[in-house]
């Protein structure tokens, strides 16, 4: 059997924590016989990290591949279950033992991301050193969510906003009238779950004819290096309507309801190394060989409501100190169980119902598996790691009218 090690959060089974709330957990370890051992070592990290390749070709006709990467550190906190770093060989005796630990997560780190050139991952790792042999690692990941990114939240309108753009084809003189896209929302801030009405005009004084009009929710996603000069983009599609099109020389207004999947919130000032921003696609398809009028109008989506305000992380005076802000400790007794924080950042005085978890359904699993010198954890969880994202029960347009409608009513009364 060798050595079996066992991961938990304890009251947290899907191991989705807030940014600025305190992880509680127990690790268990488990042998049938004498192994020897120097140290046991636990650890709490977060970091995010970049790696992408890229082939060039010179004057000669030789290819050349250049790598790229990016490193950036959250939280590394550790502390020795047995032994330390100077310790000399010892024996793990048969049997079972379990170790309570704490460590809180800085409020101002980024929310958990999977993507094809990098991620933004949280770990716990449990590394048993032995003499003359590799290290063994089991690792757990666990889900951060971001709440304080008010330099991205900043840009959020809570009013209605409108974009417009016109498209002509052809050439002067003998170029066509405008095809004319026109944008409404309700606001540039969104949650994942939430309906979001789109209204869409297009008026095509044009004799080309617009066969499909599309709507699409965009993730934008930019990986930078730590060499200034290496970036890799792209672009995925979150969620898309379509609806037929516009004959010549007509208008139509479209009504798209357009539900937000769990997708990773924006991030773009919380993280150097990795940009995620959306945008609001409206594409207006047209026959032959012109190109397609399009409008795009960034939004944000994220990861708690933004209002009402944060709840203010301050720990329960019924747990056990932390000696150091962010630091992983060993909990002795029941303390360790009892949950440090609120379990929601907007609890107070909300009448918003808890979200459920789900996996964003195009995260990339290992991401970083092709990176040289990549080092596999025993823990297979660890490697097939998908975060769980926030996804709200958010009433619909025509709920919360109805809902007015009746207040207005009592009020009325």
């Amino acid at each position: 059997m060798g050595i079996i090690c066992q991961i938990l959060f304890h009251n947290n089974t899907q191991g989705v924590f807030y940014a600025g709330q305190t992880i509680s957990g127990q690790v268990t370890l488990s042998t049938d016989k004498v192994i020897q051992i120097k140290a046991i070592r636990l650890k709490v990290k977060g970091f995010a990290e970049t790696h992408w390749t890229e082939s060039k070709t010179d004057s000669n006709n030789k290819s050349t591949s250049e790598s790229f990467n990016g490193f950036e550190k959250y939280l590394s906190s550790k502390v020795f279950l047995l032994g330390s770093e100077i310790s000399t060989e010892m024996s793990l005796e048969p049997g079972t033992r379990s170790y309570n630990f704490a460590c809180q997560v800085p409020i101002n780190c980024p929310s958990s991301f999977e993507g094809t050139h990098g991620r933004i991952r949280y770990m716990v790792d449990v590394n048993i050193i032995q003499p003359w042999k590799y290290d063994s690692v089991f690792s757990r990941a666990f889900t951060v969510i971001q709440v304080m990114d008010i330099g991205t939240y900043e840009s959020v309108s809570q009013i209605p906003v409108q974009a417009r753009t016109e498209k002509t084809f052809g050439v002067w003189p003998f170029r066509s009238d405008p095809l004319t896209l026109e944008l409404n929302l309700p606001q540039t801030g969104f949650l994942p779950g939430q309906t979001v009405p789109i209204n869409v005009l297009v008026g095509n004084e044009s004799k080309i004819k617009v066969y499909e009009v599309k709507v699409a929710l965009s993730m934008m996603i930019t990986y930078y290096s730590d060499l200034s000069s290496g970036t890799n983009s792209e672009r995925k599609s979150v969620a898309k309507l379509k609806a037929d099109g516009v004959r010549r020389n007509s208008r139509r207004m479209y009504d798209f309801q357009l539900l937000i999947p769990s997708t990773p919130p924006s991030c773009l000032h919380l993280c150097r190394i990795i940009k995620i921003g959306y945008q609001i696609e409206v594409v207006a398809k047209v026959k032959g060989m012109h190109i397609n009028g399009t409008l795009i109008m960034p939004v944000t989506i994220c990861g708690v409501p933004i209002t009402p305000p944060m709840v203010q992380y301050i720990p329960d005076s019924s747990a056990p100190p932390l000696p150091e802000q962010r630091a992983l400790t060993l909990v002795e007794g029941e303390g360790a169980f009892a949950p440090a924080a609120p379990p929601y950042p907007w609890a107070e005085g909300s009448t918003l119902s808890p979200p459920s978890y789900a996996e964003a359904m195009y995260s990339s699993t290992d991401p970083m598996s092709s990176k040289p010198g990549q080092q596999d954890s025993e823990n297979v969880e660890g490697n097939s790691y998908k975060p769980l994202y926030p996804v709200f029960t958010m009433p619909t347009q025509n709920e919360e009218k109805a809902e007015k409608a009746v207040l207005e009513k009592e009020e009325k009364k």
